[in-house]
Protein backbone atom coordinates (compact mmCIF):
# COMPACT_ATOMS: atom_id res chain seq x y z
CA UNK A 1 0.00 0.00 0.00
CA UNK A 2 2.95 2.31 0.73
CA UNK A 3 4.46 1.81 -2.69
CA UNK A 4 0.88 2.48 -4.44
CA UNK A 5 0.27 5.94 -2.32
CA UNK A 6 3.61 6.43 -3.07
CA UNK A 7 3.33 6.23 -6.81
CA UNK A 8 -0.04 8.25 -6.35
CA UNK A 9 1.42 11.01 -4.29
CA UNK A 10 4.35 11.54 -6.96
CA UNK A 11 1.95 11.57 -10.30
CA UNK A 12 -0.37 14.07 -9.08
CA UNK A 13 2.82 15.89 -8.15
CA UNK A 14 3.20 15.94 -12.18
CA UNK A 15 0.22 17.47 -13.27
CA UNK A 16 -0.24 19.69 -16.09
CA UNK A 17 -0.75 22.62 -13.93
CA UNK A 18 2.91 22.80 -12.32
CA UNK A 19 5.69 25.44 -13.47
CA UNK A 20 8.06 24.92 -16.30
CA UNK A 21 11.27 23.00 -15.26
CA UNK A 22 9.86 21.33 -12.44
CA UNK A 23 9.57 17.50 -11.90
CA UNK A 24 12.55 17.36 -14.70
CA UNK A 25 9.81 18.77 -17.71
CA UNK A 26 12.18 18.60 -20.77
CA UNK A 27 10.60 20.91 -23.39
CA UNK A 28 11.80 21.12 -26.88
CA UNK A 29 11.73 24.34 -28.49
CA UNK A 30 10.61 22.70 -32.24
CA UNK A 31 8.10 23.23 -33.72
CA UNK A 32 6.84 21.01 -36.48
CA UNK A 33 4.51 18.19 -37.07
CA UNK A 34 7.17 15.85 -35.25
CA UNK A 35 9.09 16.33 -32.05
CA UNK A 36 11.42 13.86 -30.10
CA UNK A 37 12.72 14.79 -26.27
CA UNK A 38 15.24 12.21 -24.55
CA UNK A 39 15.76 12.32 -21.06
CA UNK A 40 17.80 10.38 -18.96
CA UNK A 41 16.50 6.46 -20.03
CA UNK A 42 13.92 7.86 -21.90
CA UNK A 43 12.88 9.20 -25.35
CA UNK A 44 9.64 10.59 -26.22
CA UNK A 45 8.05 11.43 -29.18
CA UNK A 46 5.14 13.39 -30.12
CA UNK A 47 4.47 12.36 -34.22
CA UNK A 48 1.82 14.14 -36.75
CA UNK A 49 1.74 11.94 -39.82
CA UNK A 50 1.40 15.02 -42.39
CA UNK A 51 1.75 18.79 -41.55
CA UNK A 52 -0.99 19.44 -43.93
CA UNK A 53 -4.30 16.94 -43.65
CA UNK A 54 -7.74 17.86 -45.36
CA UNK A 55 -11.25 17.85 -43.44
CA UNK A 56 -11.95 14.56 -44.86
CA UNK A 57 -8.57 12.76 -44.39
CA UNK A 58 -7.91 10.62 -41.80
CA UNK A 59 -5.57 12.27 -38.81
CA UNK A 60 -3.00 9.93 -37.93
CA UNK A 61 -1.32 11.96 -34.34
CA UNK A 62 0.75 9.41 -32.00
CA UNK A 63 3.02 9.60 -29.38
CA UNK A 64 5.42 6.76 -28.35
CA UNK A 65 8.04 6.42 -24.88
CA UNK A 66 10.74 4.66 -25.89
CA UNK A 67 13.16 2.69 -22.80
CA UNK A 68 17.07 3.19 -23.56
CA UNK A 69 18.21 2.33 -20.64
CA UNK A 70 21.04 -0.63 -19.57
CA UNK A 71 18.23 -2.95 -18.26
CA UNK A 72 16.55 -5.08 -20.59
CA UNK A 73 13.64 -4.13 -19.50
CA UNK A 74 11.71 -1.37 -16.80
CA UNK A 75 8.23 -0.79 -15.04
CA UNK A 76 6.98 2.32 -14.98
CA UNK A 77 3.65 3.78 -13.07
CA UNK A 78 1.45 6.04 -14.57
CA UNK A 79 -2.68 6.78 -14.66
CA UNK A 80 -4.36 5.36 -17.43
CA UNK A 81 -2.05 6.29 -19.78
CA UNK A 82 1.60 7.53 -19.48
CA UNK A 83 0.70 9.99 -22.67
CA UNK A 84 -1.62 13.09 -22.80
CA UNK A 85 -2.65 15.09 -25.88
CA UNK A 86 -4.00 18.39 -24.83
CA UNK A 87 -5.41 20.40 -27.95
CA UNK A 88 -5.45 24.17 -29.10
CA UNK A 89 -7.05 25.04 -32.06
CA UNK A 90 -5.23 28.16 -32.78
CA UNK A 91 -7.92 29.63 -35.70
CA UNK A 92 -10.71 29.90 -33.02
CA UNK A 93 -8.44 30.29 -30.09
CA UNK A 94 -9.78 26.89 -27.97
CA UNK A 95 -8.14 25.01 -25.70
CA UNK A 96 -9.51 21.60 -25.79
CA UNK A 97 -9.37 19.89 -22.40
CA UNK A 98 -7.68 16.32 -22.01
CA UNK A 99 -9.16 14.33 -19.41
CA UNK A 100 -8.16 11.21 -18.22
CA UNK A 101 -9.03 8.35 -15.22
CA UNK A 102 -6.36 8.42 -13.14
CA UNK A 103 -5.77 4.89 -11.62
CA UNK A 104 -2.51 3.84 -10.95
CA UNK A 105 -1.78 1.53 -13.89
CA UNK A 106 1.65 -0.08 -14.38
CA UNK A 107 3.66 -0.81 -17.92
CA UNK A 108 6.62 -3.20 -18.39
CA UNK A 109 8.67 -1.16 -21.48
CA UNK A 110 10.83 -3.50 -23.13
CA UNK A 111 14.62 -1.59 -24.14
CA UNK A 112 14.20 -0.50 -27.40
CA UNK A 113 10.67 -1.18 -28.55
CA UNK A 114 8.67 2.09 -28.07
CA UNK A 115 4.95 1.89 -26.33
CA UNK A 116 2.62 4.07 -28.61
CA UNK A 117 -0.87 5.43 -28.18
CA UNK A 118 -2.95 6.91 -31.13
CA UNK A 119 -4.06 10.75 -30.41
CA UNK A 120 -7.98 10.80 -30.55
CA UNK A 121 -9.35 13.94 -28.72
CA UNK A 122 -11.25 13.40 -25.56
CA UNK A 123 -11.99 17.19 -25.14
CA UNK A 124 -15.12 18.47 -23.14
CA UNK A 125 -17.24 21.02 -22.02
CA UNK A 126 -18.99 22.43 -19.03
CA UNK A 127 -22.23 24.16 -18.24
CA UNK A 128 -20.73 27.80 -18.26
CA UNK A 129 -19.05 27.41 -21.85
CA UNK A 130 -20.35 29.15 -24.61
CA UNK A 131 -22.59 27.91 -27.17
CA UNK A 132 -19.90 27.93 -30.28
CA UNK A 133 -17.60 26.09 -27.78
CA UNK A 134 -19.76 23.83 -26.85
CA UNK A 135 -20.92 23.12 -30.63
CA UNK A 136 -17.47 22.77 -32.02
CA UNK A 137 -17.24 20.06 -29.07
CA UNK A 138 -19.75 18.13 -30.06
CA UNK A 139 -18.77 18.61 -33.94
CA UNK A 140 -15.04 17.59 -33.22
CA UNK A 141 -16.19 14.58 -31.31
CA UNK A 142 -18.51 13.59 -34.70
CA UNK A 143 -15.21 14.19 -36.85
CA UNK A 144 -13.06 12.50 -34.32
CA UNK A 145 -15.21 9.30 -34.39
CA UNK A 146 -14.46 9.47 -38.35
CA UNK A 147 -10.83 9.83 -37.56
CA UNK A 148 -11.08 13.20 -39.00
CA UNK A 149 -10.82 16.84 -37.61
CA UNK A 150 -12.45 20.30 -38.02
CA UNK A 151 -10.37 22.30 -40.00
CA UNK A 152 -8.32 24.19 -38.38
CA UNK A 153 -4.75 24.87 -37.34
CA UNK A 154 -3.73 22.65 -34.58
CA UNK A 155 -1.12 22.43 -32.04
CA UNK A 156 -0.55 19.56 -29.22
CA UNK A 157 2.02 20.01 -26.48
CA UNK A 158 1.76 16.73 -25.16
CA UNK A 159 3.14 14.84 -22.50
CA UNK A 160 4.80 11.46 -21.29
CA UNK A 161 4.29 11.32 -17.40
CA UNK A 162 5.33 8.48 -15.25
CA UNK A 163 7.38 6.99 -12.48
CA UNK A 164 9.92 4.58 -13.24
CA UNK A 165 10.09 1.82 -10.65
CA UNK A 166 13.04 -0.18 -9.36
CA UNK A 167 13.11 -4.19 -9.21
CA UNK A 168 11.64 -3.68 -5.54
CA UNK A 169 8.46 -1.85 -7.48
CA UNK A 170 9.35 1.25 -5.79
CA UNK A 171 8.76 4.41 -7.20
CA UNK A 172 11.52 6.82 -8.55
CA UNK A 173 11.60 10.33 -9.49
CA UNK A 174 8.74 11.23 -10.97
CA UNK A 175 9.45 12.42 -14.99
CA UNK A 176 7.53 14.73 -17.26
CA UNK A 177 8.73 15.06 -21.20
CA UNK A 178 6.63 17.09 -23.13
CA UNK A 179 7.27 17.98 -26.79
CA UNK A 180 5.13 20.26 -29.23
CA UNK A 181 3.57 19.52 -32.37
CA UNK A 182 1.54 21.14 -34.78
CA UNK A 183 -0.66 20.42 -38.28
CA UNK A 184 -3.36 22.01 -40.01
CA UNK A 185 -6.40 20.43 -41.45
CA UNK A 186 -8.00 22.41 -44.62
CA UNK A 187 -11.31 22.76 -46.24
CA UNK A 188 -10.61 20.62 -49.47
CA UNK A 189 -10.14 22.36 -52.25
CA UNK A 190 -12.81 22.97 -55.48
CA UNK A 191 -11.17 21.61 -58.44
CA UNK A 192 -11.77 23.95 -61.49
Amino acid sequence: MVVIFTVVFLLVGCSRDEKPNEHNVKESPIRSNANTVAEGDFVYRLVSEKSVYTESEKVVVYAELEYVGDEPEIKIAHADSPFYFPLKEKTRNYDIRYGMKEPVRVTVLKKGIPLREIFKPRGGYGSEDQKEYVDYIKALWEASNKGTLLNGDYQIVGSAMFNPLNESMVSQESLCLNAEIEFLVEKPKNKE
